[in-house]
């Protein structure tokens, strides 16, 4: 049972308390030290995160690359698991209201080829398999440009 779920703006220090504990999925170690320093990811009204129980358990976002134009990210704990609906709605509804209230066209996002609930996550919020982009990862894993257009 879900009790006490928050959506709080994101802070950097989220990132960390999630890159600190078993993720919901394989990331490579060149990933992992990339986002270690989740501070790039902090960005006033363009993220937030799911807290339950007084636990940070996933945080989501766009990150503007340009006007009108945003990258789509999660991150997220193993214990994302343990509340797979609640967090998955959480994510859907605060998306919207992130790409919409700061009038973000286009979002787009790179998921792993092979990562199965990735992208059948990222075609629930409504994003469009693109294609295939060889080598993409930093590991040199092929991913699957998703976008979603508002």
């Amino acid at each position: 049972m879900t009790k006490n779920l928050f959506i709080i703006p994101y802070k950097s220090e989220h990132g960390k308390i999630i890159m600190a504990s078993q993720l919901n999925h394989v990331i490579s170690e060149l990933e992992i030290d990339y986002i270690k320093d989740s501070s790039h990811l902090e960005e006033k009204d363009m993220a937030f995160t799911c807290v339950i129980n007084d636990k940070v358990i996933a945080s989501a976002g766009i990150k503007k690359i340009w006007d009108g134009v945003g990258e789509g990210w999660v991150l997220a704990k193993n214990e994302i698991y343990n509340y797979p609906i609640t967090i998955a709605k959480a994510i859907k509804q605060n998306f919207d209201y992130v790409a919409t209230s700061n009038n973000i066209k286009r979002v787009q996002t790179a998921v792993r080829a092979d990562y199965g609930i990735g992208i059948r996550f990222a075609k629930w919020l409504g994003l469009t398999n693109e294609g295939l982009m060889k080598h993409y990862g930093m590991d040199g894993s092929d991913h699957y440009r998703f976008a979603r257009i508002f």
